[in-house]
Order: C-alpha cells, then sequence, then structure tokens
C-alpha cells in the first residue's frame, strides 16, 4: 500500500471514531506512520483530506449501486432487492461510511458536500420508482418517502451498530445477523411495492 493509501485508510479510521472536528492530522500520521507534513504533500489540508475520502466512498457507493441496478434482472422488483443487498454488503465492507455521513448531515461542516453527493443517487432512485410505478409520484406512497424509509432501514443498523449490540445481544455485524438485517428489508420492500401495485 502506497503513502496515499495509507494515510486515507487511517483518516478513515479516526475519522469514523471521533469525526471530522475532533481529528487531528497529527494523530492520522501517527496511525499510519507517515510524517505529517506528508498528508499536507498529498491533500494540502485536513479539509482536502477528508473531501477525498468523502468522494471516494461516494463514487464507489454509485458504483456499487448501479452495477447491482444493471445486474439485477429485469423487473425494477428484483433490481431493488438486488440493490438492497448490494446496499448492505457495502456499509459491511465500509464500516466507518455511515458514522462519517450521519455526523456531517446531523449539521457538520461538510453537510453541504454530503449532500451534493448524495442528490444525483437519491434523484435516480426516485425517477426509477416514479417510472415504473406512477402512483408514487404524491401520496403516502410517494417515491421520496419510500427511499428514506428504505435508507433510514439499512443506514440506522450501521450507524447505531454499538447500540444494536446491546439491544441484540449479539454481532449486529455477523454474518448471520446482516442476513437477517438483508432479509427483513427484503421483505419490507416486496409488503411496499405489493401495497402500491395494488393501488
Amino acid at each position: 500500500m502506497n503513502a496515499r493509501d495509507k494515510i486515507l485508510e487511517a483518516a478513515d479510521e479516526l475519522f469514523g471514531l471521533v469525526g471530522f472536528e475532533a481529528a487531528t492530522t497529527r494523530e492520522i500520521a501517527d496511525r499510519c506512520g507517515v510524517n505529517k507534513a506528508l498528508i499536507h504533500y498529498h491533500f494540502k489540508s485536513k479539509e482536502a483530506l477528508f473531501e477525498t475520502l468523502l468522494d471516494r466512498y461516494y463514487a464507489a457507493l454509485g458504483t456499487t449501486l448501479e452495477n447491482a441496478l444493471q445486474g439485477g434482472g429485469g423487473s425494477l422488483r428484483s433490481r431493488m432487492l438486488c440493490m438492497v443487498d448490494a446496499y448492505v454488503d457495502f456499509l459491511a465492507a465500509n464500516r466507518n461510511f455511515g458514522r462519517i455521513v450521519q455526523r456531517e448531515a446531523a449539521g457538520g461542516r461538510h453537510m453541504e458536500r454530503v449532500r451534493a453527493l448524495m442528490v444525483p443517487l437519491f434523484d435516480r432512485g426516485i425517477q426509477l420508482l416514479q417510472g415504473a410505478y406512477p402512483n408514487t409520484l404524491r401520496g403516502n406512497l410517494a417515491a421520496a418517502q419510500l427511499l428514506i424509509s428504505f435508507y433510514g432501514m439499512i443506514i440506522s443498523y450501521f450507524t447505531y451498530r454499538d447500540l444494536l449490540r446491546h439491544l441484540l445481544g449479539t454481532d449486529p455485524l455477523s454474518a448471520e445477523n446482516l442476513l437477517s438485517r438483508k432479509e427483513h428489508v427484503r421483505r419490507m420492500v416486496e409488503i411496499t411495492l405489493n401495497e402500491i401495485e395494488q393501488v
């Protein structure tokens, strides 16, 4: 692993643990065993390092979700179910992502950047739902509300994993529990789509 990647990995860990404001470039440098000046050489500032990390995460997430959409079969239903699995797998593989984004989305300094990175993904989901199900244009089954609900069902499981460990009495990120979470969210998607199709 080259120095730049080591820095990004250490920054990911520290930003996930304490957040952007509390993290320092000195701590990041210590974590990855490089000189602090090397961080500034590669990224110019802590701010630029954080933005690089966010951009990299969202690029990977966009690719992951798009691949799931393309590989999920013909119907939107099957593609949505494939996306649920892909999103859970992405968050399981990138365990700091949810915490980093939730801190910023809750009023952090980078809230606008997170918004700008999330909006295209959200808009894509709305277009897909409304295109396949015109009755999601408005009302209590509006596409925007459905996407927010599905997002919450998935992301909160990862951002609150320490609390869930105590509630469940087991590791929420174990293979068995992750499979259970996927199956639950997939079932919620199925129930919702069944309802939409009957309206």
